[in-house]
């Protein structure tokens, strides 16, 4: 059985890291660099924890959450930095740091959602609420349909984190949806931003797309403006 607990890299950052999001990362300081050139000669896993911007650089509370995640692309620049790619793999509790290297290193306990009720029928109302917002909202940029759809995890909890991931909500909010042990309870929070989102965008949508008509010839009459 795999164990629970691993010294894991640790890369403080003003982002709530979910487990399957892919998040693009720009390596420029020094000794994370040096946490790139390690990770990228063992298995490319390093832990994401979020710290508040400008928080300086103490190391995040012992206690802190966050996820771990994969190296799936790395390109380095010719002066030494690199953009990579990362795809979210497992949370994880923060529980001692460890000395000997430049960057953050912490032995860290893995943790995942507690048994609960059967959230099929859920998950598959907040899939489609998810596509409805995302095609509202390419209506509202005018964007072609054509364009590519995440795909949805039919999985309650892997779906739960991918639209976490996805919603515009601050990140303490963010944070308490990475913390909690419960799909339910995180598909209900999601499923309730979602169906506010829905709305607002469609609404906003069908102004955009009378906007635009008007624009290109037709006709938007204000009520008592017609002749």
């Amino acid at each position: 059985m795999e164990s629970l607990t691993r010294i894991l890299p640790v890369f403080p950052l003003p982002l709530v890291q979910f487990p399957g999001a892919i998040t693009p990362l720009h390596i420029f300081e020094n000794r994370y660099r040096k946490l790139l050139a390690d990770v990228l000669g063992t298995d490319k896993m390093f832990g994401v924890v979020y710290r508040q911007e400008n928080a300086g650089e103490i190391e995040p509370a012992l206690g802190s959450f966050g996820c771990s995640v994969e190296i799936i692309a790395a390109q380095q620049l010719p002066d030494g930095r690199s953009n990579i790619l990362c795809a979210g793999d497992q949370r994880f509790r923060t529980l001692r740091y460890v000395e000997g290297e430049p960057y953050f290193q912490a032995e860290i306990e893995f943790f995942r959602d507690l048994p609960g009720p059967d959230c099929t029928e859920q998950a598959r109302h907040v899939s489609a609420l998810f596509t409805r917002v995302l095609s509202a909202g390419r209506k509202l940029k005018d964007m072609s349909s054509r364009e590519e759809t995440p795909e949805l995890p039919e999985d309650p909890e892997a779906l739960s984190f991918l639209v976490c991931a996805y919603l515009e909500i601050p990140n303490e909010v963010r944070l308490e949806m990475l913390e909690l042990r419960d799909t339910a309870e995180r598909l209900r929070q999601a499923q309730e931003l979602l169906e506010q989102a829905a709305v607002e965008f469609e609404k906003k949508a069908t102004l955009a797309e009378l906007s635009r008509k008007n624009g290109h010839g037709g006709k938007f009459e204000l009520p008592g403006q017609a002749e």
